[in-house]
């Protein structure tokens, strides 16, 4: 028993003094001259200075780095020092070309990593070829969808007679000046590119036909990503809109006080005028809307109890004024024509999203800083055309509750008829969603509701359509104001009721959503 025991020990130490290890470049055990380079890699002294010779003393392992022989740090081991190391081969023995088969099965090692490599490279180079093939046949396809779809609108347009009749006065035209005449159809069918001052980014023009998507019936629904994001603010929303509706009942002695207050301030007797920078630059103010902040953001980093507004005017810029302490923030340009839509949104404790829109219908959104003491600047995030093609300007441009500092859902109203969804991204304003009205509306002005999932749209007949964006359909349409367009709608802050108001001589319309019928004028 005391032999027994005797052995198992003098096994156990034998088996813990040895020690073996893999070389890096082949993964085969080196006998005597395992080396460790800086980097950390065990290999064959014999296999590494080799492959050092061959590609100029880089480290194959960090090829940042030379590599010298002096650097390289020797490994033993207990049994490899009991071991004797192998003769010195002669040129006429055998063990010479077991030598020489030796050097030569290195050398197929050396070339099998080399091949490994060259294989993960091309691996890469043609993954990137494939992806880029990829892209180039999906735009391929859309040109050659917009050249047939260009080729019926053109043939379409002749069947009808042309733009004008020749008269017996008018001599006809040569063939030299019917095709200067087409050039010059095609040149004023094009988009307008408007350059924007504030950023080096463009509006891309930006037609329904030629969105990113392969198919069409993509932008007819809103994208799921984006439609769940949408859901998860309704519901923080809609959760918050009741304590709006018991905050906001009002007691007699509160309405009697708020009358005599709005009295005063009709009579003249108590007025503050504020100048928005506009005196410079045609007069005019054509849009105002109140600053939100993001349901996302907590209200005590909403810039504290600071309020906001923002306006547009005929001077094709948007003025961003501190209503608190009566100063101006930050002036937006670089819009094409006159600023009609506008909107904002405070998305975290230094920086509100603004998106403007303008008469070259173009809508743009906006980083401006809103920290005192930074020294962030004013920034052009992204511009895009409305869908539906030239002549459509936007109605109503608003900034999503949904959105954050990471990332802006916009919502536009088109005067076509047409509500167009657009998502921030890395490369701009991406169009996801393009909604057209199916009866042959066209809009007039916009507004969102308090929970973000319903859009209301006044049209040029005095219709008022309640678009569900859950559903991306109309959930009710509501007739008013003797058929004039609709010029401002306003949701109350409850939710409850929508009002409406027209330029010509009628009242302002009183609307219950939970009904769809009209409460009051």
């Amino acid at each position: 028993l005391l032999r027994t025991n005797t052995n198992r020990s003098t096994m156990a130490s034998n088996s813990n003094a040895s020690q073996t290890f893999t070389c890096a470049l082949t993964g085969l055990t080196p006998l005597t001259d395992a080396v460790v380079t800086p980097s950390g890699y065990i290999c064959s002294r014999k296999l590494l200075l080799t492959k050092l010779s061959e590609n100029g003393g880089m480290d194959p392992f960090d090829t940042s780095r030379t590599l010298d022989e002096s650097t390289l740090v020797d490994l033993t081991s207990s049994s490899a020092a009991a071991a004797a190391p192998p003769r010195p081969p002669t040129a006429t023995s055998l063990p010479s070309l077991l030598t020489q088969i030796s050097s030569e099965f290195d050398t197929v090692l050396l070339e099998l990593y080399d091949t490994r490599k060259a294989l993960e490279e091309t691996r890469r180079e043609l993954s990137s070829a494939l992806y880029q093939n990829d892209a180039a046949v999906r735009v391929v396809a859309r040109l050659v969808r917009e050249r047939d779809e260009a080729r019926a609108a053109l043939e379409e347009f002749l069947a009808k007679g042309g733009p004008a009749v020749v008269t017996a006065t008018t001599p006809p035209a040569t063939n030299e000046e019917q095709d200067g005449t087409k050039r010059n159809k095609k040149r004023a069918a094009s988009p307008v590119q408007v350059d924007a001052t504030p950023s080096s980014k463009k509006p891309r023009s930006s037609n329904i036909d030629t969105a990113t998507s392969e198919n069409e019936e993509d932008l007819s629904k809103i994208p799921q990503e984006t439609l769940n994001t949408m859901t998860s603010t309704w519901q923080i929303l809609s959760s918050n809109r009741r304590t709006i509706a018991k905050k906001s009942k009002r007691s007699k002695e509160q309405i009697d006080q708020q009358n005599q207050v709005l009295e005063d301030k009709l009579s003249g007797e108590e007025t503050k005028k504020v100048n928005l920078g506009k005196s410079t630059a045609k007069a005019g103010v054509l849009c105002v809307a109140k600053i939100g902040t993001s349901c996302h953001l907590n209200d005590s980093a909403a810039g504290g109890d600071d309020e906001y507004i923002v306006s547009g005017g005929h001077d094709k810029q948007a003025i961003v004024y501190n209503v608190t302490s009566g100063q101006i923030v930050a002036t937006l340009s670089g819009a094409g024509g006159d600023v009609i839509a506008v909107s904002g949104m405070i998305v975290s404790d230094k920086v509100m999203l603004v998106g403007t829109g303008s008469a070259d219908g173009v809508v743009r959104l906006y980083s401006v800083p809103i920290a005192s003491g930074g020294d962030d600047e004013v920034q052009l995030l992204e511009s895009e055309q409305l869908g539906g093609g030239e002549g459509v300007v936007p109605v109503s441009v608003i900034v999503h509750f949904s959105s954050t500092a990471e990332g802006a859902t916009i919502i536009a109203g088109g005067s076509d008829g047409s509500v167009n969804v657009f998502k921030s991204v890395e490369s701009g304003l991406k169009p996801i969603t393009y909604l057209k009205s199916v009866d042959g509306n066209e809009f007039t002005s916009g507004c969102i509701h308090p929970d973000g999932l319903i859009y209301a749209a006044g049209t040029t007949s005095g219709k008022l359509l309640i678009y569900d964006l859950k559903t991306q359909a109309v959930a009710g349409t509501l007739q008013g104001h003797d058929g004039n367009p609709i010029n401002c709608i306003s949701v109350s802050d409850n939710g409850y009721h929508v009002a409406t108001s027209s330029s010509e001589d009628s009242p302002i319309h009183i609307w219950d959503l939970r009904k769809l019928k009209l409460s009051a004028t």
